[in-house]
């Protein structure tokens, strides 16, 4: 059985500085964030904002950090993710009354990310999924009954979900472990002085947490075990996040420690990469559909 340690590093280092030093070699996946040491102990780094609460350089506004190092099908799912976080968000700030922010975030998924999606959209025979995004955000803008809000927003949901099922498992997941970093990088950005100093960045944050959280359900109930496995893994890891978050508002009692985030994420990359290249991940899409393109 191989020995596993932790150890936390900042993001600005990661793994690949690990790796560069020769204390270990890194394993493959999205950001680096497991490897085998010389000895042949597998590393998983808890990665840390350099400092508490501090951004990141070159993160920001439509998750640029974790987004730019992204290729291919991982990628694209990632991005669904993250339109799904901002309307998960702003789903719950309309059911809670707060339609302001609510509107705001329904608007992102258009404004930030769809150009990035749109064209492999088209191409899968899913166009018409922008019409629905913008008629969702018009309602909300509009005052609509939370109810109706709630019906548009799962239509929504469920069509992302039909574009998931046509990819590997394995792409899936690791698409899982990059939004869950997107998380926690505007989770850092949301703080300054140990407190939440951007409410809306934070909401980001807890609404790709959410998107992480539906998929992981629905990859939890595939026929694999290994994938199921996995996807429990991930359900896991997103519970230890809950420490991280208050209510909507940024209130009440939680830690205000983006680390809590990016090492959940290092230990959901330690489940995906121990599926990457199981066969059995590949069969998992929607009986009939072929590879996502």
């Amino acid at each position: 059985m191989r020995r596993v340690t932790f150890r936390r590093v900042t993001t600005l280092t990661s793994l690949a500085a690990l790796a560069a030093a020769g204390t270990v070699t890194t394993a493959a996946g999205q950001g680096g964030s497991a490897g085998v040491a010389d000895d042949g102990t597998l590393v998983i780094a808890q990665l840390q904002a350099e400092g508490e609460g501090q951004a990141i350089e070159g993160e920001g506004e439509g998750g640029e950090g974790t987004a730019a190092s992204l290729e291919g099908d991982v990628a694209f799912l990632h991005d669904i993710g993250f339109m799904e976080g901002h309307i998960r968000a702003g789903l719950a700030l309309y059911r809670a009354g707060d339609r302001a922010a609510a509107v705001t975030h329904m608007g992102h998924p258009i404004k930030e990310k769809y150009d990035a999606v749109a064209e492999r959209l088209e191409r899968l025979g899913e166009g018409h999924q922008r019409d629905l995004i913008v008629a969702l955000a018009e309602a909300a803008e509009a005052g609509a009954e939370p109810s109706e809000i709630e019906a548009q927003a799962e239509a929504v949901f469920g069509e992302f979900a039909e574009v998931r099922e046509r990819f590997p498992a394995a792409d899936r997941l690791a698409a899982l472990v990059a939004l869950t970093r997107t998380a926690a990088e505007e989770y850092a950005e949301a703080l300054g002085e140990g407190r939440v100093s951007d409410l809306h960045e934070y909401q980001d944050a807890w609404g790709f947490l959410q998107a992480v959280a539906a998929e992981a359900r629905a990859l939890g109930e595939s026929g694999s075990q290994a994938v199921h496995e996995a996807a429990e893994e991930i359900l896991e890891q997103l519970g230890a996040t809950e420490a991280a978050f208050g209510n909507l508002q940024g209130e009440g009692a939680f830690e205000a420690d983006p680390s809590i985030l990016y090492g959940a994420a290092a230990r959901m990359e330690l489940a995906a990469l121990a599926l990457a290249d199981d066969a059995s991940a590949e069969g998992v899409r929607a009986e009939g559909e072929g590879e996502g393109d």
